[in-house]
């Protein structure tokens, strides 16, 4: 094992300075992850060791890598701290530079796994304070750039794309322009640390571009993705880029549910299940536990996308199959990716159940949802607490429309209003634009 460690470190050594490639760290599982990153903390800890910048840089990228297929905090945590130790041994402006986009990149990841919102300005002035030592230095350029899309896109998401598409637009600008560099940088080295970076670059295009479609009902934008994302896939090795390409064939199925979706054409929505049906999975759980219950949560996704459509019984309970399937994997509780798969098993069983007009089966769902409100207490996870809250609202309203009863009703409408104000608070736009109008649908019934 430790061999090996070595042996990757040497190739990934240049000329004293250590350039990870992404591809090698896609091969390794999660137990090689583990040991690699602890023999590098303790060399960057070492007192004998002359350059401990390189070690501790290295070390965050691999425990980054390792939060990122599995949501462990710990991992998060160790990530932080080897880049703030990477920026105290920097020997120069530019290892600062690099260091502080490390530090960047992390805080970019505890948002896409916990929706911590505070740390995206943290990661938007680390990102200030290193441009300005690497204007000499086009791949970090490149680098920086790509980041700051990521960055870009995030802010925009948050701040709601619904009425305003000012900051999808300047997110928009930050990533074609990371996507020309990176493509450039790709077409002049010919490295699979470049390639890996343009593919991560258009995965921000595609997945923006996909929410601005989704939220203008506008198949012709999902028409664009889907190309987009076949020509990378076929770019892509899933021998040698196996998370990649996994994440890029998710997203590529996902494009096509979601034209069906908006065309109303069931044909388009079978052809993103079937990409994700293929029993010859990129990568399994053991390898990357994330990648494969979002896969499956896509999965799930696309066939509750399809007995909508088709108002199919059967359809339906394949999705709620493949939705427990996903939920009885361990993921630590305040995932954002748990709190997803919750939410939409939760309208899967309320749109079932109104199919069937089946009372037991909400009353289910209700105690399966109060259990869940018991656990999350709204002061540690006010997002997840408030997210319950309206698929409590759902079923109510639902059970509601089956029964006649007026009190469904009501009791809908309290849940929404707590869950707006939370979301209010939390400077979570969309998801307080999405309740506040449920709860306006609520009382215009009422």
């Amino acid at each position: 094992m430790f061999e090996f460690g070595r042996e990757l470190r040497r190739i990934f050594r240049n000329q004293g300075r250590m350039d990870a490639d992404p591809s090698l760290y896609e091969l390794l599982n999660l137990q090689m992850l583990i040991a690699q990153g602890r023999e590098l903390d303790i060399e960057g800890g070492r007192v004998s060791t002359k350059n401990r910048f390189s070690p501790y840089l290295e070390a965050s990228q691999v425990w980054r890598e390792y939060a990122r297929r599995t949501g462990d905090p710990v991992a998060l945590r160790r990530a932080a701290t080897a880049a703030e130790n990477a920026g105290k041994e920097a020997r120069n402006a530019v290892d600062a530079a690099i260091a502080a986009l490390e530090q960047a990149q992390t805080c970019i990841l505890s948002y896409d796994l916990f929706e911590t919102a505070e740390l995206l300005p943290s990661a938007e002035d680390l990102l200030a304070g290193g441009r300005a030592a690497i204007q000499e230095d086009e791949a970090l350029r490149a680098r920086f750039n790509r980041v700051e899309a990521q960055l870009a896109a995030r802010l925009a998401v948050k701040q709601g794309i619904g009425e305003d598409l000012e900051l999808a637009m300047l997110a928009m600008s930050h990533i074609d322009r990371a996507v020309e560099r990176a493509d450039k940088r790709v077409q002049r080295s010919h490295s699979n640390a470049d390639k890996i970076e343009a593919a991560q670059a258009r995965f921000e295009r595609g997945d923006l571009l996909m929410m601005v479609g989704l939220d203008r009902c506008d198949s012709s934008l999902m028409l664009a993705v889907t190309k987009d994302f076949q020509a990378l896939k076929d770019r892509l090795d899933a021998a040698y880029e196996p998370v990649t390409y996994s994440r890029v064939l998710l997203r590529l199925a996902m494009a096509y549910v979601w034209k069906g979706e908006i065309e109303g054409r069931p044909e388009v929505i079978s052809e993103g299940i079937a990409l994700l049906s293929n029993d010859d999975e990129p990568v399994d759980f053991e390898h990357s536990p994330l990648d494969w219950v979002a896969h499956k949560q896509a999965l799930a996704m696309g066939l509750q996308a399809l007995g909508e459509l088709t108002l199919s019984e059967e359809v339906y309970e394949k999705a709620m199959q493949v939705y427990d399937l996903a939920l009885k994997r361990p993921l630590q509780k305040g995932l954002a990716l748990r709190g997803q798969l919750i939410n939409n098993r939760a309208g899967c069983l309320v749109k079932h159940a109104e199919i069937k007009g089946d009372m037991r089966t909400l009353d289910k769902a209700e105690t399966d949802f109060k259990a869940e409100l018991r656990v999350c207490k709204p002061d540690a996870d006010p997002v997840g607490w408030a997210v319950l809250q309206t698929n409590l609202a759902r079923l109510y309203v639902a059970r509601g429309d089956i029964s006649g009863f007026m009190m469904e009703r009501t009791e809908a409408a309290y849940a929404l209003e707590a869950a707006v104000e939370i979301f209010e608070e939390q400077g979570v736009k969309s998801l307080a634009r999405a309740a506040k109008a449920q709860l306006d649908r609520v009382r215009e019934k009422a």
